[in-house]
Parts: structure tokens; C-alpha cells; sequence
């Protein structure tokens, strides 16, 4: 290990385990050494090793079992019908969104896209290609279909780590999400896909094909999400009609 010479001592602490869990150097359910052990490898104090710990535990990161120990966990995020961003959700958790622009370009609406939409198949999409990101960890691949009569520009916009495709259309254009219909598939993982979000081919994934409307009904975006299984779970609410 190396030595922690910064000043805000726990957030490195912290951020070192982050790390570890990136770079694939912690793996879940392996059992982390002491905090006496960690505190003396890293040269800081027990309790900014601890208070580093409680930070992780409420997070998800770690889950701490008494008489045996501290052990890493890949806590599994809910996707849910009250959250329609995938920013959004991720700041919920604590936790830092990001993208990677995969691919840009405008493109006639194949039949599937057209009637999400609502236009006519040939009609000019923009279609955004993004690998979507938690804390810089991959999550999700995204592809997200848009009216282009709606949004000309939208491609144009210089994309970066922090880009938030929402905060674009309400800011810029004015459309903001009123509810939006979804569809939920489970499927495996492809070559293409695991290389990308960094998990083994065949590995379980959540697909999720979301159609978002704004509030006078007007379908602006249609896309198709593939979500790491072993990472997401999905959550339904459920109201009784009075």
C-alpha cells in the first residue's frame, strides 16, 4: 500500500477502497485486514480509517459482521418508477454520475424508433451512444433516440464526463420528463457489452426500453438501456385504485 499524505484523510481512505473495487484489486467478499493493519499500511490514523469505513458501509461498499469481519460487497442499486435520470439516481446514492460519448450521429428512424416517437420511419433522430458511470465504475450502456425537429442542435453540444442529456432538453429546449412507459427485459451480457462495462460475457443483465413524455403527452426520447445484473435491481410501486 501507499501511504496517505492528504488532508482530508478519511475521503482517501475511502476513495483508495473505491479504487481497489475499480481496478479489481478488492473483489466482493473479500475479507478487508483490520483497521489497525490498514491505519499503519496507509499512515494515518484508526479513526479516519474508521470513519472512512462507516462512510463506505452506509454507501453499501463494505457490510461489517461481527466476530468475523469487514468484507467488500457490490451493493445493488435500484432502478425505480419515481427516478427517470440515470444522474439523478446516482446522486440519490451518494455517488458521482458520469458518460462516456460512445458514438453521435443523426439518423433516419428505423420503424421501431418512428413509432416510439411518434413520426414517420426515415424521419432525422439524433441518436446518443453513452457508457454511463458511477464514481468512474461502468454501469450502463445507453442509447437514447430524439426527436430531431425537437432538438437540432442537440449533437452539437460539447459532451463531457458530466453531461446530463436532461439538463440539456429542460434547460436549452424547455422539455422536461412528466412520466415516462417502460419495458423490462432480462437478458446475458454480450463480447461487445462486457468489455465495455468490464464483466464477464454472459453475465445477467437488465434491458430497459423507455419511452419519456412530457406533460402535454409529447414522446422526446426513446431509449434502450443495458444494465450490469449484478449490480441493479428493479423496484415497482405499487398503488391500490381507490
Amino acid at each position: 500500500m501507499v501511504k496517505i499524505e492528504r488532508t482530508n484523510i478519511s475521503d482517501e481512505v475511502a476513495a483508495w477502497l473505491k479504487d481497489g473495487i475499480r481496478s479489481g484489486r478488492l473483489v466482493n467478499g473479500e475479507k478487508l485486514p483490520a483497521v489497525e493493519q490498514i491505519a499503519d499500511e496507509l499512515g494515518v490514523g484508526r479513526s479516519s480509517v474508521r470513519e472512512a469505513w462507516r462512510h463506505l458501509q452506509a454507501l453499501g461498499m463494505i457490510q461489517v459482521i461481527h466476530g468475523k469481519g469487514t468484507f467488500i460487497t457490490s451493493p445493488k442499486m435500484s432502478l425505480n418508477t419515481q427516478t427517470a435520470g440515470f444522474s439523478e439516481a446516482i446522486r440519490e446514492r451518494g455517488m458521482k454520475p458520469g458518460s462516456i460519448v460512445l458514438k453521435r450521429e443523426v439518423l433516419p428512424a428505423d420503424p421501431e424508433v418512428a413509432h416510439a416517437l411518434n413520426l414517420q420511419p426515415g424521419n432525422k433522430v439524433n441518436m446518443l451512444h453513452r457508457l454511463r458511470l458511477a464514481d468512474e465504475v461502468p454501469m450502463a450502456i445507453q442509447v437514447s433516440y430524439t426527436p430531431h425537429y425537437l432538438f437540432p442542435e442537440l449533437l452539437d453540444i460539447p459532451w463531457t464526463l458530466d453531461t446530463s442529456l436532461y439538463t440539456i432538453l429542460a434547460e436549452k429546449y424547455n422539455f422536461r420528463y412528466a412520466y415516462a412507459n417502460q419495458t423490462i427485459r432480462v437478458s446475458l451480457i454480450d463480447e461487445e457489452q462486457g468489455q465495455l462495462l468490464q464483466v464477464n460475457p454472459g453475465s445477467p443483465a437488465l434491458e430497459l426500453d423507455t419511452i419519456v413524455l412530457a406533460a402535454d403527452g409529447t414522446p422526446f426520447e426513446f431509449g434502450h438501456d443495458t444494465y450490469r445484473g449484478d449490480r441493479y435491481q428493479y423496484t415497482i410501486t405499487l398503488q391500490k385504485k381507490r
